[in-house]
């Protein structure tokens, strides 16, 4: 989704304002992976996680991280949470994620433009100063939570552990800041999810 607006105003022969503003709205996708190579043909990224029904048919392993550990029941019961909280996941339980189908929050941003010229003739010719302001993603400047977009905690929550005795598949919970994984979404810090402002000066002359 994208769109453009320019408005310029000429004060008659010595100058003229132009005030721009580009919009903007996306959003990203990506797939539910585990991590590690759960099907055992050499690929560590790319086995699409299946989405359990319940927790009888999850099948965690023990761990300890941090100086904690988690059980296989703690890690059901979490990720079990953690379907029900993600609206992908919540709707495809007992099917395994298709690829490229997690689609994030929309992002809306914009862009602003102020640029100020200055005109005079200098022996016959027509001279030109421009003092621009560009504010790149004004979205953020108006508001700190506004044209910030996000990015999924992991799109890898489970990690493969190979298969325990009875060949089932065995994997892990993945544990983010010393705690099993609770949300699938968090807010970037890139540096297009802040505003920023450049201001440029440009003399032209004939």
């Amino acid at each position: 989704m994208l769109g453009a607006g320019s408005y310029r105003l000429d004060w008659f022969k010595f100058g003229a304002t132009t005030v721009s503003l580009f919009f903007e709205g996306f959003q990203g996708n990506t797939s539910y992976i585990f991590s590690g190579d759960l099907n055992g043909d050499g690929g560590t990224s790319n086995d699409l996680v299946y989405i359990h029904r319940d927790v009888s048919e999850m099948n965690f392993e023990t761990f300890t991280s941090g100086g904690r550990t988690f059980t296989a029941a703690d890690q059901a019961a979490a990720w079990n949470a953690y379907i029900g909280q993600d609206s992908y996941l919540s709707k495809h339980r007992g099917q395994y994620a298709k690829r490229g189908a997690v689609f994030g929050p929309m992002t809306f941003r914009a862009d602003l433009s102020l640029a100020q010229d200055l005109f005079t003739d200098i022996g016959g010719k027509r001279n030109a100063l421009q003092v621009r302001a560009d504010v790149f993603n004004v979205t953020n400047l108006l508001n700190k939570n506004w044209g910030v977009s996000q990015g999924l905690v992991s799109n890898s929550p489970l990690i493969a552990r190979g298969a325990d005795s009875q060949g089932r598949a065995l994997y892990r919970m993945r544990v983010v800041n010393d705690q099993l994984m609770t949300t699938s979404w968090q807010y970037n810090a890139g540096l297009n999810d802040v505003y920023r402002v450049q201001i440029s000066l440009r003399y032209t002359f004939n």
